[in-house]
């Protein structure tokens, strides 16, 4: 189905608090942030993320615990919890997001909370917090998605909602010296792993292992040297993107229920972001049967 941008519009209009978003936004990025957040409109991309991930899976919401893994600036987490989730936990390593978003829950008087950590954290934090659903938003690309996805499946959780920017398979044929080294034990691909050697030069936090206890807690740089300036070789690092037969496999595997998986079928315009530009984006929602 095309994306419908004016029906999820609508829907968006009917739950999002524009008070309560650029409340949101300032406290993160203070008071700086005040003229940029007070008009903001969401855009394709946004609008998108809020149909595949909030509107079509609002059952796995409604009157349930949720966990937002890597919540970032917290909008999920707000979306979700306008959406019916009965307490929503976040997980996000930058502690002035973490600070700053429990500050605007309190004064809200939100059911929401915020711990600062990582993903290696996440299975702990599903259990401590009885968690019905698990959200993840493109957490793939710099995290052991996997072993996420297992301590998922080993918890009580029930469902997982999760956005990827999984490549096409099409991208690469395997040669028949590939197919000839398969036959001779190690069984056959079943897809592959794209790495793109890349910079920290945003505020993503964690993204490199190696620099994780280097990394300023506040606001989640790692390449800030000792005297406090920009230093670009701290930051190197490796993303992963995973082709969507591995995706489909690995889940498979670990043996969730496909409820729905969706390819994004428009390319959204709006945002600098390569994956969003390509049209490569893809949702899938999950069912942890026990």
């Amino acid at each position: 189905m095309a994306f419908n941008k004016s029906h999820i519009r609508s829907i968006w209009d009917l739950h999002a608090d524009p008070q309560h978003i650029e409340d949101m936004a300032i406290s993160v990025w203070g008071e700086d942030s005040r003229a940029t957040t007070k008009d903001w409109t969401p855009g394709d991309h946004t609008l998108m993320k809020y149909e595949n991930i909030i509107v079509d899976c609002e059952k796995a919401l409604r009157g349930k615990r949720v966990l937002d893994m890597g919540c970032n600036h917290g909008l999920w987490s707000y979306m979700a919890m306008r959406h019916g989730a009965k307490h929503v936990v976040g997980i996000e390593p930058r502690g002035m997001f973490v600070d700053g978003l429990n500050a605007f829950a309190e004064q809200n008087d939100l059911p929401m909370e915020f711990h600062r950590g990582y993903d290696t954290d996440m299975g702990r934090l599903v259990r401590e917090h009885d968690i019905d659903t698990v959200l993840m938003m493109q957490v793939d690309t710099y995290t052991d998605w996997e072993n996420m996805m297992y301590a998922t499946r080993k918890s009580r959780a029930e469902w997982v909602i999760m956005q990827m920017s999984a490549l096409p398979d099409t991208w690469i044929e395997f040669k028949s010296e590939v197919f000839d080294y398969a036959k001779d034990g190690p069984g056959m691909p079943t897809g592959f792993t794209l790495h793109y050697e890349q910079h920290n030069a945003n505020t993503r936090s964690g993204i490199n292992p190696l620099f994780r206890d280097q990394m300023d807690p506040k606001t989640g740089y790692q390449h800030i040297d000792p005297a406090g300036d920009f230093n670009i070789e701290h930051s190197h690092l490796f993303a992963r993107k995973k082709s969507r037969q591995y995706v489909r496999k690995f889940i498979d595997h670990a043996g969730f229920e496909v409820l729905r998986s969706k390819i994004q079928d428009t390319p959204a315009q709006d945002t600098n972001e390569a994956a969003w530009a390509s049209g490569i984006m893809q949702w899938y929602f999950l069912h942890n049967e026990k």
